[in-house]
């Protein structure tokens, strides 16, 4: 995450208020710009969303973290936000009703930190907004970001000073030259830039990182875990967590978004530990969760090392019936640390 991050450790004064902050985010290659946001509590305090800023960091990754208030503060049931999207020269408007009592939960239960080796709590609340008026809400902490808020922002027609109040450059303009600059920002080649201009904005692409959860748990066939734990798991919600391997009952959730990452080491019997960072295809992973994953069929996921087949490293999903081979992940390894 960017930005400053502060790590509260039950630093509450009562058992509603907490030291957290605001951030925004958009996702990559379809700039946004928040106009103003602010974060209301149930006794009426609030916090604003970091405006100004032309936004394409990576959906659900804060950019910023500005620390304004009291240190403690009530926690969110209200969002009000209004916003640009470059990419469909587009104003959206958004009054929205948060699940305060999962939020409130979350803070006060917490959970312990491998990074911290500690029992933290949340520390951050982040928007993220992107086109079609689509708005998502995480709250965050060092290890962990949950997605507790999913919804749609109205079209309205807005305020084009509020975005550039210089005469001389037309809206035409300011907007085509934002999102070239945006692109070019995130190191795409020219190759790619000219494929995403002429391509149809992936409208509802960000409603199906939020619905696509299945009943699914890893497994690791003749590879055990070191340290017990994928040390990290980004999914394409853009939730984040860790997981423990055997899966703890607190971590059986009974159902997850879909991974883009794993991150963890295996414990190799005839040498040091090897660290594996797989990332998946979307376009693969999706398909084959929507395959074997209807009605919430229970799935695995397993890893599995084949040491008569000289060590080769395959991924699969299963259900109780069926498997599909996971062929298209690119595969990173490292060694660990003495």
């Amino acid at each position: 995450m960017a930005g400053i991050h502060f790590i509260n450790k039950a630093k509450a004064a009562s058992a509603t208020t907490f030291d957290w902050q605001a951030s925004e985010s958009a996702p990559k290659s379809y700039p946004m710009k928040i106009i103003a946001g602010n974060f209301y509590s149930p006794n009426g305090d609030s916090l604003y969303v970091p405006n100004g800023v032309k936004l394409h960091h990576g959906w659900g990754r804060g950019r910023s973290s500005h620390v304004v208030g009291e240190d403690l503060k009530s926690l969110p049931n209200r969002l009000s936000i209004s916003f640009f999207s470059y990419s469909e020269n587009q104003f959206y408007n958004g009054e929205f009703t948060l699940p305060y009592e999962k939020i409130l939960a979350l803070f006060q239960t917490g959970h312990y930190s491998p990074k911290d080796e500690d029992h933290i709590t949340y520390d951050e609340i982040t928007v993220g907004v992107a086109p079609g008026g689509a708005v998502s809400v995480w709250v965050v902490s060092l290890d962990r970001t949950v997605e507790i808020f999913f919804g749609y922002a109205d079209k309205e027609e807005g305020s084009w000073a509020s975005i550039n109040d210089n005469p001389n450059i037309t809206r035409e303009k300011y907007i085509r030259s934002g999102i070239q600059n945006a692109l070019e920002a995130e190191q795409l080649s020219p190759e790619a830039i000219a494929t995403i201009k002429k391509s149809p904005i992936p409208l509802g692409l960000w409603e199906r990182y939020h619905k696509n959860r299945y009943n699914w748990q890893p497994l690791f066939t003749n590879m055990p875990v070191y340290g017990g734990r994928i040390d990290y798991i980004k999914y394409y919600n853009r939730e984040r967590d860790y997981i423990d391997i055997p899966v703890k009952e607190n971590q059986a959730e009974s159902t997850r978004a879909v991974p883009s990452l794993l991150d963890f080491t295996w414990n190799r019997p005839f040498a040091k530990p090897l660290r594996l960072k797989l990332s998946f295809n979307e376009d693969e992973i999706f398909s084959a969760f929507e395959k074997l994953g209807s009605n919430n069929q229970p799935l695995q996921f397993e890893m599995r090392m084949e040491p008569e087949k000289n060590y080769s490293f395959t991924i699969w999903l299963k259900n109780k019936t069926e498997s599909l081979e996971i062929k298209q992940t690119k595969v990173e390894t490292y060694g660990i640390p003495e």
